[in-house]
């Protein structure tokens, strides 16, 4: 190989090297599950924290029923969690930019079709309704990379359709299922080159 084209080729490689390596990076530092619902809980497990483009961070969401008797839980989408997303605030307008978070129990269904970097979604209306038995646990995985994120901070996991969120009910009446998961996301600090 002559040392020109050796020169060339390796000027090209190294430039294409940084612009990945140019790529922001994150990692979930801390997070925070609440609800104020009487007859379930809801947990988050972080077993991934690194959210990079290559690899996603990973939250699963477990939702238990604590009370004696079953529970019947409807949502759009997936079942129970229904499509999440990120956002700045807890109650996000209209007009708010949300990246949708990931999950492979959208490539089970036919009830929902999300693009892994969640720029196409397209949701079936038909509500999915199914029993929750008295302390039985179901969980839930959902994925977040590192270019789905606009920056750092604080962000909350919310329904990403607000007319067809998770409801639950013990009797007839149908409640909303709420809950408040908070983030905290932080950039990290990459080698120089």
């Amino acid at each position: 190989m002559k040392r020109r084209t050796f020169l060339t080729a390796s000027a090209l490689s190294v430039a294409s090297l940084s612009g990945c390596l140019g790529d922001a990076e994150y990692r979930i530092t801390n997070t925070a599950a609440e609800t104020s619902l009487p007859l379930v809980s809801l947990s988050v497990d972080l077993p991934v924290t690194d959210a990079t483009i290559e690899h996603p961070a990973a939250l699963t969401l477990t939702l238990e029923n604590t009370v004696d008797d079953p529970l019947r839980i409807r949502s759009y989408g997936v079942w129970p969690f229904g499509v999440l997303a990120l956002a700045p605030s807890p109650t996000p307008g209209e007009d708010t930019l949300k990246p949708t978070l990931f999950s492979p129990s959208y490539e089970t269904t036919d009830r929902v079709e999300v693009s892994r970097g969640g720029s196409s979604l397209s949701l079936d209306g038909t509500p999915i309704t199914r029993l929750l038995a008295p302390g039985e646990r179901v969980s839930r995985r959902y994925e977040l990379r590192g270019d789905d994120l606009p920056g750092s901070g604080t962000y909350y996991v919310v329904q990403n359709f607000d007319r067809r969120a998770s409801r639950y009910s013990a009797g007839d009446d149908w409640k909303p299922l709420e809950y408040r998961i908070r983030l905290s996301i932080e950039e990290k600090q990459r080698l120089p080159i």
